[in-house]
């Protein structure tokens, strides 16, 4: 008899067996929501044994987990409301990240410029607080700028300047993070399964929370997913979850709605990143990524449709206003946005707080019996999060059979030895073997050791190495590296979430759909019918991404 082997976890074959597996055997614990909260609780269950299994309901980082403002930060400016525990814990996580995952968390010199009349010795002393909560290495602690080093770093930046305290933070690709947390998640047993939305929470006649009805909404079919405990990990939906079955959470969810803008390093040359204050005190970031540059974020209250934040006319004209006053020499104009996007914070609400000065400190609630949720956090800490989850997990089933080991677990692509000369040696072969020069700054700031699968597609036929559309700086073997290894199944999921080409590339990286979503179709057995939805429905989601008319 001929031996078929099992399907890799992370393909489209492994996602159906992942379902059909929790259908049929159940899980120890059921994490709801793929985005970084979920995804980090899931790793932790799995490596610590349980039998686990999570289902998102659209796909991994959908949400949230995609439109941060995509830094591992260690929450410098909360010190000034007090919350020295939230920075002890953010400052010390991105030690922890960048030894998890080198790979993808870079490092990025981050300055706190300084305005007359406001004091720099007040600044630098908030500093001196951060490094020491952060217990710094000595290579990475705070240094004060004069007004010509900042005016270096920051061309054009207003006066009156005073200096600037520069420090270490880190940035990253917040969807890939996400995935990659899950894919480790599936690399030690657990089940996982995007497109699978939960319809109801189940409960036993004691009224106990059993599992949940999840709805494959590619294949239609629907599954119920027995669990010894459910965690509700849905971020913004987190609410909406809890009431579709009949339950209120033990607190409100305060939606927030934070905007970035991005445009050519060209238009605003900036080094590294820094923090903005316009002349009427409106507070801001800027951040170099390769040769763009991003700028955020708003924090407005916000009651529309979880699922297609956007931002509007108005919200980009107000925060290009503080871009134009923090650079009034740049010429900035809102033709000069290549692209927007808007992620939801999912806050717990306070009494006469507006959304500015709510904390962003995770809650976890127990109740009823078999149900856990979390609710609020941020990404730096995400791991610690879970951790939080996890111990309400075991007060529910008690303790699971080994302990935690998330921080001594590199995540899926971190390679062996210096991560940077790696990806260098790398990128050297792909450059050797044909692949666009234009591409390889990119793919060296997603990928890791997945430029191995590349770099053996290429081997079996150079054309996978190909430029994926005119001007687009990405292979046509991402495409399938994206399906085959990382479950890709739309070609939104591709452009958007896997490759970062929506907010990243010229135009949305509409020149490479087309190709794209040929590539997917192939592999995926998409009719034309399928394919020409697929691509309509991501040109629809770039215009999304534009500046709105007026």
């Amino acid at each position: 008899m001929t031996e078929h082997p099992a399907p890799l976890p992370f393909s489209p074959a492994g996602r159906r067996a992942a379902l059909a597996a929790m259908t049929a055997d159940g899980v120890d614990v059921l994490v709801i929501g793929g985005g970084i909260t979920g995804a980090g609780i899931a790793r932790d269950a799995a490596l610590r044994g349980w039998r686990t299994g999570l289902v998102e309901k659209d796909d991994f980082a959908f949400g949230t987990s995609s439109r941060s403002s995509k830094i591992v930060h260690g929450g410098v400016r909360y010190l000034e409301y007090g919350q020295f525990l939230l920075v002890r814990e953010s400052a010390r996580e991105r030690r922890v990240l960048r030894d998890m995952a080198p790979h993808l968390v870079h490092r990025l010199d981050f300055l706190y410029p300084v305005f007359a009349p406001d004091s720099l010795i007040k600044i630098r002393a908030g500093l001196l607080v951060f490094d020491w909560l952060a217990d710094t290495e000595h290579d990475d602690r705070h240094r004060m700028l004069s007004p010509q080093e900042v005016r270096e770093r920051l061309p054009g930046l207003r006066d009156p300047l005073r200096g600037a305290v520069q420090y270490v933070e880190y940035i990253t690709d917040d969807a890939r993070l996400t995935l990659e947390n899950v894919q480790s998640a599936a690399a030690h047993a657990a089940r996982v399964a995007n497109h699978a939305a939960v319809e109801e929470l189940l409960r036993d006649g004691a009224g106990r929370v059993c599992g949940a009805r999840v709805r494959d909404r590619l294949e239609g079919t629907v599954h119920e997913i027995a669990a010894r405990v459910v965690v509700n990990a849905g971020g913004p939906w987190a609410q909406e979850i809890l009431e579709a079955s009949g339950l209120t959470p033990e607190k409100a969810l305060r939606p927030s709605k934070g905007i970035h803008l991005l445009f050519s390093a060209d238009r605003l040359p900036l080094r590294g990143a820094t923090f903005l204050k316009s002349s009427t005190g409106r507070r801001g970031l800027a951040m170099r990524r390769l040769d763009l540059v991003y700028v955020g974020t708003s924090d407005d209250e916000y009651d529309g449709e979880l699922d297609t934040p956007r931002a509007t006319r108005a919200d980009v004209l107000d925060l290009l206003a503080m871009v134009q006053d923090c650079f009034p020499e740049a010429g900035i104009v809102v033709e000069d946005v290549l692209a927007t996007w808007a992620g939801v914070r999912p806050l717990i609400a306070e009494e006469g707080k507006s959304t500015r000065d709510t904390s962003r400190e995770d809650e976890v609630w127990q109740g009823p019996d078999g149900l856990v949720t979390i609710a609020g956090g941020k990404l730096t800490t995400y791991r610690r999060m879970a951790g939080r989850a996890i111990e309400a997990v075991v007060d529910q089933i008690g303790d699971p059979p080994g302990e935690d080991r998330t921080r001594e677990v590199p995540l899926p692509g971190t390679p062996l030895g210096d991560a940077q000369r790696y990806v260098a040696e790398r990128l050297e072969r792909l450059a050797a073997a044909g692949a666009p020069p234009a591409a390889l700054p990119r793919l060296g700031f997603l990928y890791g050791t997945q430029l191995d699968a590349l770099l053996e597609f290429g081997e079996e036929d150079p054309a996978w190495l190909a430029e994926l559309g005119p001007g687009v700086p990405a292979l046509r073997g991402e495409v399938r590296l994206a399906v085959e290894h990382e479950m890709a199944l739309t070609l939104a999921d591709f452009m958007d979430r896997r490759s970062s080409l929506l907010l990243f590339s010229p135009g949305h990286g509409v020149a490479g759909a087309v190709e794209a979503a040929s590539v997917m179709g192939h592999l995926l057995g998409w009719d034309a019918d399928r394919t020409r939805e697929e691509i309509e429905a991501y040109l629809r989601l770039a215009s999304e991404h534009e500046v709105p008319d007026a």
